[in-house]
């Protein structure tokens, strides 16, 4: 199956973050980067090398495959010394999944050897690296598997992705506010965007977020979850992982001023 490169500058709240673009595009980012005068972050890769057709999100540190958990180490040190010639504030990479080791030993052993390699390579660079939480397969999978890497490695901050935390935590029977309270003590950056449901996400994938879109009818609660993160960390990063047509601009705005103003909330409490 072909995963074409995503091409992606994703907004944030003051920042702004880039994904997957090919090699042709790199000196025209490289341009707009430097137009823009705002802090951003790099999602590995920057940009897939070789021409690989695997996704470009999907790290595999907690494979079974020695091979495939060096070549992902190979990606994200190559971000990492891209981050630092581009002058980025940080790079989020995935620490797995969906082709875990289901053998919860080994993947707990995995886990603490990736985030070692990972920790001391983002020393090594000087660039902050934020482990987004996967979990769609195998043994690791739960928000305390995350937060004890965290507490282990506190140099590698975590990335919380709330569509996927939240499709995660519903597959695995588990509450997703409940896992983002754990979660929440070591979130350095979120990705933010909203679904419904798993059938939801398949048709629809990420959908732009708007005040309008209510708990009740399936949405995730964005405030909620917002104010359960920024009450504890107010300097958390925020990225709408999403593109829109140019018919959505004005709905896309508004959902975007709207969540502004909420972090800007829980930062003047803060302070």
């Amino acid at each position: 199956m072909d995963h074409p490169p995503a091409n992606s500058v994703h907004e944030g709240v003051g920042r702004f973050e880039i994904f997957d673009f090919t090699p042709e595009r790199l000196p025209a980012l490289r341009e707009l980067v430097s137009r823009e005068g705002r802090p951003f972050s790099i999602h590995s890769p920057l940009s897939r090398r070789g021409g690989t057709a695997l996704p470009a999100h999907a790290v595999f540190f907690l494979s079974p495959d020695a091979t495939r958990r060096e070549s992902s180490f190979v990606v994200v040190e190559e971000t990492l010394a891209e981050a630092k010639e581009w002058g980025a504030e940080y790079v989020v990479a995935h620490l797995n999944w969906v082709e875990d080791s289901e053998d919860r030993r080994e993947a707990r052993r995995l886990g603490l050897n990736a985030a070692r390699r990972l920790w001391r390579l983002a020393e090594g660079y000087g660039v902050e690296l934020h482990i987004e939480c996967g979990g769609y397969t195998g043994a690791f999978h739960h928000p305390d598997q995350f937060a004890a890497l965290a507490r282990e490695f506190p140099g590698l901050g975590l990335c919380l992705d709330i569509g996927h935390l939240r499709l995660i935590a519903e597959s695995r029977g588990r509450s997703f506010l409940r896992d983002l309270e754990t979660l929440a003590p070591h979130a350095r950056s979120m990705h933010l965007w909203n679904t419904k449901d798993m059938a939801h996400y398949r048709r629809h994938h990420h959908v732009p977020l708007h005040p309008s879109q209510r708990p009740d009818d399936g949405w995730i609660d964005i405030e909620r979850a917002l104010a359960i993160v920024l009450e504890r960390r107010p300097d958390c990063r925020l990225i709408f992982e999403y593109t829109w047509s140019s018919s959505e601009e004005e709905r896309v705005r508004e959902g975007m001023s709207w969540v502004a103003s909420i972090a800007e909330c829980h930062q003047k409490t803060a302070r």
